[in-house]
Parts: C-alpha cells; sequence; structure tokens
C-alpha cells in the first residue's frame, strides 16, 4: 500500500514537473516571438525598390502580391536593428520612398507597423535615421524627373527600359518592353499598378506643385499595354500598433 501511495505521489510529482516545464517553454517560445521587445524606426530609401512579387502559400500555390522591406531600424537610445516585413498591396497601401516607419519587434521579428510623421520619431532615432538617409537633391520637378529616371534605370529589370519625364506639372512614368516581352508586360502591370499609387503620395510630398502622376506601360512597337493617371494621395490603410 505505502509503494503503490509512493508511486502515486512520484508520478503526481513528475506531472506536475513537466506542465510546469512546457508553461515555462510555452511562454518562453511566445515571448520570443511574439511579446513586445521595443519600437524601432525608419525611413523607406530614396531608391528603394518596393515592386511587389508574387506571394506564395505553403503549398506553392500563388494566392496574390507582396512588397518585401528588409531596413535598418533604430529604437529611441539610437540602437540599430536590421528588421524585414512584408505588405500585402490588396489590403495595403505600399510605403514609398521617403515613409517613415514605426515598426514593433518582438526578439525574433517585425510583429507590426505603422506609417508616421516624422514628429512622432524620437529624437536619437531620428538622428541616425538623417545620417544614414540620402535625399533628393532635385530642386525642381525637371530635376526630380531626371533623378527618378537615374533611380529606376538602376533597378528595372532588363525586359523592360524605364524613364520618368515632366509634362507641365505631372510626372509621366514609363515602361518600354520588347514586343517578344508582351507576357511580362502584362503581368507587370498588375506589380506597378499599386506602386504608382503609393509613389504618388511619395512625389506629391516632395513637390507639393505636382497635380498628378501617369503609369505608362507599353510595348516598343507602340502597343499600349496599360495607362492609368495617379492624383489622389492614398491614405495607409491595415495598419497596426
Amino acid at each position: 500500500m505505502k509503494k503503490r501511495k509512493l508511486i502515486i505521489i512520484v508520478s503526481t510529482v513528475l506531472v506536475v514537473a513537466l506542465l510546469a516545464a512546457i508553461t515555462i517553454w510555452l511562454k518562453q517560445y511566445y515571448d520570443y516571438r511574439y511579446a513586445l521587445e521595443d519600437y524601432y524606426y525608419t525611413i523607406v530609401p530614396l531608391d528603394y525598390d518596393f515592386t511587389p512579387t508574387i506571394s506564395y502559400s505553403d503549398n506553392g500555390k500563388a494566392v496574390g502580391f507582396e512588397a518585401n522591406y528588409d531596413l535598418m531600424c533604430y529604437n529611441a537610445d539610437g540602437k540599430a536593428r536590421q528588421l524585414d516585413f512584408r505588405v500585402f498591396p490588396d489590403m495595403h497601401d505600399l510605403y514609398p520612398p521617403g515613409t517613415y516607419v514605426k515598426v514593433a519587434a518582438s526578439k525574433q521579428w517585425a510583429t507590426s507597423k505603422v506609417a508616421v510623421p516624422e514628429t512622432d520619431i524620437p529624437e536619437k532615432a531620428l538622428e541616425k535615421i538623417k545620417e544614414n538617409y540620402v535625399p533628393s537633391s532635385a530642386a525642381s520637378l525637371a530635376e526630380y524627373a531626371e533623378e527618378r529616371t537615374r533611380i529606376l534605370k538602376a533597378r528595372v529589370s532588363t525586359a523592360a527600359v524605364a524613364s520618368c519625364v515632366l509634362n507641365e506639372t505631372e510626372l509621366v512614368y514609363t515602361y518600354v518592353y520588347s514586343a517578344s516581352a508582351k507576357e511580362t508586360a502584362l503581368s507587370d502591370r498588375e506589380l506597378l499598378d499599386p506602386v504608382y499609387k503609393s509613389q504618388f503620395r511619395a512625389d506629391k510630398e516632395t513637390f507639393p506643385e505636382l497635380t498628378a502622376i501617369q503609369l505608362i506601360i507599353k510595348l516598343d512597337d507602340g502597343t499600349e499595354i496599360f495607362s492609368k493617371k495617379y492624383d489622389e494621395i492614398v491614405r495607409f490603410g491595415y495598419e497596426t500598433e
């Protein structure tokens, strides 16, 4: 009888110890992945390519588009941390160059992000951001168009030739594909549309006199694939803190 009672006591202790260990492990796992470690701040660089790519599920099925950001961020003490996060254009406006972003991060990764004004950035974080941020050097819309063309040419794929020209108070972004790359042009129009929807925000903030931007996608034989004018500043949706 005493032996049986001892077995029960030992078994109970082991079960309690195991449950305690599991609880501790689960808390550590949760804290590492999800608990707030700190808030970090960053700005999207002027030449950052935020063109979306196709997003796939675990079984390899295409589920939509996503834009990936991988940026150096700083907390209120000026401590640096490289963080990456994704934005989905079908439910969120993209962060164009010049956008300040506040990122909540756990010890493992970024858990949420939100666009914020410069006035919301802590002093030491802002100092670090400005030390490493190269602003636009353009003094006019014409110079800005030339600057945008240089940036686009440096990052666009070899399938197209991209440029930006000034048309009175509008900027016209044009992508020209070879006739043999028509399928690529048709695919890219879905990726570029949300880019320029958000790009107008960045352009307008740089030059308030800008009235609109236009995106044109065409083939080098003159066939027009896509043309759209953007003249409304999008508001960032689906933001979390």
